[in-house]
């Protein structure tokens, strides 16, 4: 399964169209299928009407595929650095609740409710 991240943004929203005739490609190379798990909202700022223009967008067209959004957040741009995962560096953050609630549509989406209980602990 496939997961194209999408900036929220017109060009990016373009490009998105491209990304899926190359699965298809793919797809057809392969002689395998190749799922569109889900296409991923990503530089989120409610502020932003392009934003919120894009969101609508995505769920219009794919639905329960456009995953939840990932915000713009500061900590997510500090926590490489500090050479951190986001759940390590800034656990409270919008970030870290924007991948926490990626991680579980994306379970639920795959059926595999047991998945977060074998997963090891992100944040000690």
């Amino acid at each position: 399964s496939v997961v194209v991240p999408v900036s929220c943004d017109y060009l990016s929203l373009v490009g998105v169209r491209q990304v899926l005739r190359t699965l298809k490609n793919v797809r057809q190379l392969l002689k395998h299928e190749v799922k569109l798990l889900g296409v991923l909202p990503t530089f989120f700022d409610v502020r932003n009407k392009i934003s919120r223009e894009a969101i609508e967008a995505l769920t219009d067209h794919f639905g329960e595929r456009c995953l939840p959004p990932i915000r713009v957040n500061t900590k997510l741009r500090e926590a490489p650095s500090a050479k951190q995962t986001i759940f390590e560096y800034a656990p409270d953050s919008h970030g870290a609740l924007d991948y926490l609630a990626l991680v579980e549509r994306i379970v639920a989406l795959r059926g595999d409710a047991g998945a977060l209980d074998r997963a090891p602990a992100m944040a000690g």
